[in-house]
């Protein structure tokens, strides 16, 4: 037989969403599903993520308005890597939002589990679950944004920076 002490450990936590390379792939495993999310919201009466369509129109609408109005490097290469840079930096940005939102709600957790009687306890965990939907929602609209700026990679005179009225209208 062993003697036990008693001991505490401090556990450090290094969120993947901060340790992992900005891509759309660590983007898309850091978000929370959307049942998943829609699940909670019903539970902790948090008003629900808006719909994935309206929230990836209005990224597409957004990358329009911004490449739009921007010159477009003359070789596909130049595009891709004007590209990378705008895809890194916002995803980088959504990916804090998401460590953000988790940060919230291991410290409503803890609070839950330190004193469960405790008022208000269920206003942290709503509050974290909102951090959480704005994450979700950032990374919907980056989503929808990448669809338009894919298209100019390939083709800068695409329709892909014009709305679709215009484009349906143009002769082939």
């Amino acid at each position: 037989m062993s003697a036990q002490t008693d001991q505490t450990a401090t556990v450090i936590r290094f969120p993947q969403e901060r340790r992992r390379a900005p891509t759309l792939d660590a983007l898309i495993d850091a978000i929370l599903p959307e049942t998943q999310l829609r699940s909670l919201a019903e539970i902790r009466g948090v008003t629900p993520p808006r719909q994935v369509e309206r929230l990836r129109a209005f990224g597409r609408e957004r990358a329009r308005q911004i490449f739009g109005a921007t010159p477009l490097p003359d070789t596909r290469e130049g595009r891709q890597h004007m590209a990378s840079d705008w895809l890194t930096l916002l995803v980088s940005r959504a990916l804090a939002r998401v460590a953000d939102a988790r940060s919230l709600t291991e410290q409503a957790e803890r609070r839950e589990i330190e004193d469960p009687q405790r008022d208000g306890i269920y206003d942290d965990l709503a509050q974290a679950l909102r951090a959480e939907i704005v994450a979700w929602e950032t990374a919907q609209n980056i989503l929808g944004g990448w669809e338009v700026v894919q298209a100019l990679i390939d083709d800068p005179d695409s329709c892909a920076v014009t709305d679709s009225a215009a484009c349906q209208s143009r002769p082939i």
